[in-house]
């Protein structure tokens, strides 16, 4: 059984735009922290083709595990190739879809550490990193494996922190977001360009929800129902329906 951590992010702040391939993208700092109390678990057995299992809310083309598998698939020999066109890979999903803890990138990444393991590729971590990113930006944190780490640019640039892993408490609001969505809102009715921006852990559990993330204001623009949750002293992880709640000082 592989375990697939949830992360949460300890802040989030928009501070650019950056056109890549023709499509805008915005730029952020953030601070991702592995929360190893809450996973997903997968198995990988072999079937006759290759299978993906679980209770996913999306199609197989478009499932990060696919998208991970096709990714690598060029760095595998024609015996490899064979081998792993006959996973079956069963998925029992424990964090919360739509949530912002990063369960799809986690499954992906976790997929290619295994790929990468099982065959002796002996890929290095900016090779791993150079496949995830074809995959989803916040696949290459959970490839590096760090506890904590500092993530910039478009989620391309990571970090390990010198900031501590502490305990926390994830509330699921039950209701999935969608980044898409949130992204399109912060850009039509809240973003302004910034310069860098890091907050010390002890500064962002000084600092209101508003202050630690730039999606909630688009969020509770597009889902009210969770203002309750800000009300109750918790903090947003990304841009998803999962609140946290910051330790006892």
């Amino acid at each position: 059984m592989i375990k697939s951590y949830a992360k949460i992010n300890i802040f989030l702040k928009i501070i650019g735009q950056r056109n890549i391939n023709n499509r805008i993208y915005h730029t952020f700092n953030s601070r991702f922290m592995l929360v190893k109390s809450m996973y997903d678990e997968m198995y990988i057995d072999k079937s006759d083709c290759f299978k993906i299992e679980g209770d996913f809310n999306c199609d197989m083309l478009n499932n990060s595990i696919y998208k991970a598998y096709l990714a690598i698939l060029p760095y595998l020999n024609q015996k490899a190739k064979d081998e792993v066109n006959k996973f079956k890979i069963k998925v029992i999903k424990r964090i919360p879809k739509g949530g912002g803890l990063g369960g799809g990138s986690s499954n992906a990444a976790f997929f290619l550490h295994y790929v990468n393991d099982y065959f002796n590729l002996g890929l290095s971590l900016e090779e791993l990193y150079n496949i995830g990113s074809k995959v989803g930006s916040d696949v290459l944190f959970f490839l590096s494996k760090f506890d904590v780490a500092d993530v910039s640019g478009v989620g391309d640039v990571i970090k390990k922190s010198n900031e501590d892993v502490f305990d926390v408490e994830i509330i699921n609001s039950g209701i999935f977001c969608d980044t898409a969505r949130i992204y399109k809102e912060y850009s039509d009715s809240f973003y302004t360009k910034k310069d860098e921006i890091w907050f010390s852990n002890k500064e962002v559990f000084l600092n209101s929800a508003y202050e630690n993330n730039d999606l909630l204001m688009p969020l509770l623009k597009l889902y009210p129902s969770v203002q309750k949750y800000v009300d109750g002293g918790y903090y947003l992880s990304g841009s998803g329906g999962c609140f946290w709640k910051k330790p006892k000082l």
